[in-house]
């Protein structure tokens, strides 16, 4: 019969594989510790440890071990504060979507996605749900101007399985954090950026042709004839270089040869034009893009308005960058309700000033900082934020922890709108101890 160290043992080898912090170890501690009870006790106190570090953990044991790997990474120093959830999920063409975990505060919202594929093989390294407001939504209460965003974090090809993050960053939302999410469309993206041959762009001008766009009904556009001979890219998957120059149209153009075994439908190429001497703008302000067929073979067309020979001399190209779905995307219904946990915040109307512009409101929680500055302009999201604490340490913070910045002109104060910043500390905070805020030089909140 196992003693109390033996159950220990096989709970501390059962539970190694997994990172829950302290408050896993606080389960155990409590369902181990001297108690003065009748026998038995220890082992209904053994189930009740053991559904509680279930619960904490239904989400990290759905995925595979590289996919929990990939999760606690992203949710690093947050791990603690972070939800998981259990049961939240829905499934539709044969794809299930399933909330594991989530990161929120009264305006800051990160949910972490596990999407599989039951029936096929749909997905991949680069799973997208489309644009938001067409492919995917994501409601909040009282939801105001916002940024959000999605990224596919990993994908398991044995189980066919992507962790994706969707995030939403804004202005106050209100204390009741339902968050209503709904996909539309998932697909499986292609990515990848392909080095152009190095060969001399001749100065003479080329033959263009009037071509019909595939990806636009009703639409045609002039693009350079395709060449007798193609020159592989470094990197392209397939796709191999076709016609390089100057058109008679007056335009610069970059054209390549389509491979058959991608959906083109959503195929997008882009480059950039480079200026030796530093006036790139110009080269850039006219693109067309056209996707064409020519004898039977497919091509893409890359147009610069308004570039000639005359520029050759100081015309330097960038990399191609390739981006489109494998297949057709699929078109479902996946809708989840999920009850975030909202931390309590401290808001501040501090009536001070920074560069003349008037500091309306300062909300602190453990996991961001935001402020509201009657500005016309967002500039302020590139400042340094410095934090003095209670025991006199500095907390800095830096535009690469500014995850929202935006300027708002729809709600207009004294005649202007106003800038709305949000920055992630690194780890939570305790914000009641936060002494002095400072925005670049300028203290902004000082107890």
């Amino acid at each position: 019969m196992k003693n109390k160290r033996d159950f220990r043992q096989d709970m501390d080898q059962a539970l190694s594989g997994l990172t829950l912090g302290e408050k896993k170890e606080e389960i155990l501690e409590k369902a181990f510790a001297p108690q003065k009870k009748r026998k038995g006790r220890m082992v209904r106190r053994l189930a009740v440890a053991c559904l509680a570090v279930c619960a904490l953990t239904a989400a990290a044991f759905a995925l595979s071990p590289g996919l929990r790997q990939i999760l606690n990474q992203h949710l690093g120093g947050w791990q603690e504060e972070s939800q998981q959830f259990s049961g939240v999920e829905t499934e539709d063409k044969g794809i299930s979507v399933r909330a594991v975990s989530a990161l929120s505060d009264d305006g800051f919202t990160r949910i972490y996605l596990e999407i599989q594929d039951k029936t096929g093989d749909r997905l991949g390294e680069n799973t997208s749900l489309g644009t938001y407001g067409g492919g995917w939504d994501l409601k909040l209460p009282n939801q105001k101007m916002a940024t959000m965003g999605q990224k596919c974090l990993g994908y398991d090809p044995e189980s066919r399985t992507a962790l994706v993050k969707v995030s939403w960053s804004g202005e106050t939302t209100g204390e009741e954090q339902l968050a209503k999410l709904t996909l539309r469309e998932i697909s499986a993206q292609e990515e990848f950026t392909a080095s152009l041959p190095q060969r001399e762009i001749s100065s003479q001008i080329q033959k263009t042709i009037l071509a019909e766009n595939t990806q636009k009904d009703g639409e045609k556009n002039p693009v350079l004839q395709p060449g007798e001979e193609v020159a592989p890219l470094e990197g392209g998957k397939g796709f191999s270089l076709s016609a390089l120059g100057f058109g008679d149209d007056g335009a610069f153009h970059v054209q390549v040869k389509c491979p058959e075994d991608i959906c083109l439908e959503y195929l997008n190429v882009l480059t950039t034009l480079r200026s030796r001497i530093g006036q790139e703008a110009q080269y850039n302000q006219s693109l067309t893009q056209t996707l064409f067929d020519w004898e039977g073979e497919l091509y893409y067309d890359l147009a610069y308005g308004g570039v000639g020979p005359e520029i050759l001399d100081d015309l330097v190209l960038e990399d191609l960058y390739f981006y489109y779905s494998k297949t057709q995307p699929v078109e479902g219904n996946w809708e989840l309700e999920i009850d975030l946990e909202t931390p309590d915040q401290l808001v501040y109307t501090p009536g001070t000033q920074v560069e003349g512009c008037p500091v309306n409101r300062i909300v602190l929680t453990p996991m961001t900082f935001s402020v509201e500055i009657g500005s016309d302009h967002a500039g302020f999201g590139q400042s340094t934020v410095t934090f003095i604490m209670e025991d006199g340490s500095q907390l800095v913070l830096d535009k690469e922890d500014c995850v929202t910045s935006f300027w708002n002109g729809l709600e207009k104060q004294n005649g202007t709108g106003h800038f709305f910043g949000r920055w992630l500390f690194p780890k939570a905070i305790q914000p009641e101890k936060v002494q002095s805020i400072s925005l670049g030089d300028t203290v902004i909140f000082s107890q």
